[in-house]
């Protein structure tokens, strides 16, 4: 396949944008009253090389670019102590924007193509890729360990190889192979047979998605992942009958869209595909009457929106060639992609759950800190960063917090028990299931 990945080189007339002005350090709310928090967690944990998003690193891009600062440990540690959140982009406001997290991969990408990223932590996820097709060197095996209850309970989960579904339920490493996490794709397969869902899961023949790959800078182990997978797709939907590709994880989600959307075939291979996070789909049969909520649950909760299920599905305009503007002009965006709303209208709509807001959310949520390879080489910083994100949870006066994605929910968790609070990271699809009794 032909994949347009961006080097380095390629997006100098962006880094090159950078004003060095400080508004990515911080979110801001307007109001009344007005308020701002910070926005970068690698900013507020090591200072200017961290932050200011772009400040620091666009200088190192710079650097890298023109051959005057060579790989060293130190700079290699500053390039990758970054969880690639976006939060510095939804606050830049000069044509730097659509390409902020882009110049942070083509540096670790430079960094790998070099022979010296990632960092000698990180390392033995690419090793896992290569040996297990996995980050978490797990063999294939142990992908299904997760299905055992519905074995017991003789509900079997279709093997979609074997037979045909029109939705491809694609579980991700986290949730087959992170023990805790288990919990999300055991609620999600008792919410599908509980709605009369047809679906199948690929079990021990799911790869992983290759996000983890790319958030490092490992193009080619990305791009080999990738292609299998698309492969896949292509033959389960005309040999198999797949309509829909589901998934749970936000990671997966984006890598899947986004990433995959690099490849200059995507279009053509995912043709009559959709592909849908599990709170989209859920919100459909929701708004359709099929999913109707009849167990309360007396519970107050926060909200807090993932990365990669929200701001980093933005889309932007950009003035290419200069014809409404000039040349790379950042016009305007979109974010019909971001998962905002569907995930809010489903708590609210739960009998006996009270909604109550953080003051960092949607673009402006404060990353977890588990992303960008940094619960792997920073796990100390990523639960430092997780309960900062607690502890404004705990401000709400919620008792637990929510969300949809497997790395939020671990590493939140983590910071909770940190801070010895009782407050609890549930996935948005545990509570819907338990809103949901068996027939």
């Amino acid at each position: 396949m032909q994949w347009n990945i961006p080097s380095l080189k390629d997006l100098e007339h962006y880094f090159w944008r950078c004003t060095a002005c400080g508004t990515c350090k911080t979110a801001y709310d307007y109001g009344p009253p007005p308020k701002n928090r910070p926005i970068c967690p690698a900013g507020l944990e090591f200072g200017f090389e961290g932050y200011y998003g772009s400040k620091g690193k666009a200088a190192f891009a710079r650097g890298i670019n023109s051959g005057e600062l060579e790989w060293d440990e130190e700079l290699l540690e500053a390039v990758y102590q970054c969880t690639i959140c976006a939060g510095c982009q939804s606050q830049c406001q000069v044509d730097y924007k659509p390409h902020i997290p882009e110049v942070f991969e083509a540096l670790r990408r430079k960094a790998v193509e070099d022979g010296f990223g990632p960092l000698p932590s990180q390392k033995v996820i690419a090793q896992s890729l290569r040996s297990y097709d996995n980050p978490y060197q797990g063999p294939r095996r142990v992908r299904t360990d997760w299905t055992r209850p519905f074995k017991k309970e003789n509900k079997p989960i279709k093997n979609i190889l074997k037979e045909p579904a029109p939705v491809l339920y694609f579980v991700g490493c986290t949730g087959a192979y992170n023990v805790p996490e288990r919990v999300i794709p055991q609620a999600t397969a008792s919410l599908f047979q509980k709605l009369g869902v047809d679906f199948g899961i690929l079990g021990e023949n799911e790869l992983c998605c290759g996000s983890t790959a790319m958030r490092l800078g490992d193009a080619e182990a990305f791009k080999r992942v990738a292609e299998a997978n698309l492969e896949t797709f292509r033959k389960l939907h005309q040999e198999q009958g797949v309509e829909t590709i589901v998934t749970a994880c936000a990671g997966c989600y984006r890598a899947i869209l986004k990433d995959y959307s690099l490849a200059e075939e995507y279009g053509t291979v995912m043709a009559g595909l959709q592909v849908i996070h599990v709170t989209q789909f859920l919100y459909d049969l929701y708004q359709s009457g099929v999913l109707k909520f009849s167990e309360p649950l007396p519970l107050k909760v926060t909200y807090h929106d993932p990365c990669h299920a929200g701001r980093h599905l933005t889309k932007f305009t950009v003035d290419e060639e200069g014809t409404e503007m000039w040349a790379g002009a950042y016009i305007g965006l979109n974010e019909e992609d971001c998962l905002y709303d569907p995930p809010r209208e489903l708590l609210k709509a739960i009998p006996g759950v009270e909604l109550v807001e953080m003051e960092r959310i949607r673009a402006n949520s404060y990353c977890c800190g588990g992303g960008g390879g940094v619960m792997t080489g920073f796990p100390d910083w990523a639960q430092r960063n997780a309960a900062l994100r607690i502890e404004e949870g705990l401000e709400t006066g919620a008792e637990h917090m929510v969300s949809i994605c497997p790395f939020c929910h671990f590493n939140l968790n983590q910071g909770s028990q940190a801070l010895g609070s009782s407050m609890k990271l549930y996935d948005l699809i545990e509570l819907i299931d338990r809103a949901l009794p068996g027939k």
